[in-house]
């Protein structure tokens, strides 16, 4: 038989100790949210190039809830990617196959040699972070992903065509 609560504490007591249960509780009432991973979904860093004061560049972040950023001082809000274009994006970081695409490296000369810009892309992928750099890697801007770089990202930073 179980003691009563009169028998073992006073009802605020036990009102107490059933709050703290209910807090600790590892049943589940919902779904658990899904954890969003600590870093950007994509990054583009511009480097090289002249301008008037030093070398040219700029780094730009998508983070995973479609917000767009400057690594600038504030405010460096640049503006929203649509969650369709986001969720496309997403998709093509998920299925493509980084080792082939860094498997082609880049032979010229960097455009940093020659006051151009050179292109870093970081991309949170389901492996850790993926970084492609072009004068690292030959990149074909026609391939699935740097499309759905260009059509995210496009509005928010000068990216080289297919």
């Amino acid at each position: 038989m179980l003691p009563t609560v009169s028998s073992v504490a006073s009802p605020a007591t036990f009102l107490a100790v059933a709050l703290m249960a209910a807090a600790c509780s590892t049943g589940a009432t919902g779904p658990s949210p899904v954890a969003t991973p600590a870093g950007p979904l994509v990054t583009i860093e511009t480097r090289g190039g002249e301008c008037v004061d030093a070398p040219c560049g700029m780094t730009v972040y998508l983070e995973h809830d479609g917000r767009v950023h400057q690594a600038a001082k504030p405010p460096n809000d640049l503006g929203t990617v649509p969650p369709s274009t986001l969720a496309t994006l997403d998709a093509a970081i998920r299925t493509t196959d980084f080792a082939a695409l860094k498997s082609h490296p880049f032979t010229g000369q960097c455009p940093t040699l020659y006051d151009g810009q050179e292109i870093v892309f970081e991309f949170e992928a389901p492996g850790g972070v993926q970084r492609i750099a072009t004068c690292e890697v030959k990149v074909d801007f026609g391939q699935p992903l740097f499309v759905a770089v260009s059509a995210a990202l496009g509005p928010f930073i000068s990216l080289p065509a297919p």
